[in-house]
């Protein structure tokens, strides 16, 4: 008999790709996220904040790939096709909900809300993709 396990490897991949797909994003949309967010060059020199961005969003991807492989455990995701929607779902309605929300409370631009709402179920489509088709099972 099969049971599904957790693949850590793939957690690892979904989390590398995610932080890829996040560089990509933000670099084709920088100077509009800038604009949205009301970040300046001058702000961005002045407060150089070094790697730790990268290293809290790598962390946190990491977090989510696996808390995503969990719940698709329990789920029983087990393909590409399904992984990404259920991704896209999460992303799109509880993630980006979180970031309308807060984005609202801290009267900040719908634009900024769209822009990274849109990379947060997009991101998730990606992470659940890879959990969902890579093997991950184990024979009892």
């Amino acid at each position: 008999m099969k049971s599904l396990q957790i693949n850590y490897l793939a957690v690892l991949a979904a989390a590398v790709a995610t932080f890829i797909f996040g560089a990509v994003w933000y670099t084709v949309f920088s100077s509009q996220w800038m604009a949205f967010a009301g970040i300046t060059e001058a702000m961005v020199k002045q407060n150089d904040t070094g790697a730790m961005p990268f290293i809290v969003s790598f962390i946190t991807y990491v977090l989510a790939a696996y808390a995503m492989a969990v719940l698709f455990k329990s789920m029983g995701v087990q393909t590409l096709q399904t992984g990404a929607i259920v991704g896209a779902l999460i992303g799109a309605f509880l993630v980006g909900g979180n970031i309308f929300t807060n984005n609202v409370y801290e009267m900040k631009s719908v634009q900024l809300s769209v822009l990274n709402a849109g990379f947060s179920s997009l991101s998730c489509a990606v992470t659940g993709a890879i959990l969902g088709a890579w093997k991950k099972y184990a024979v009892a």
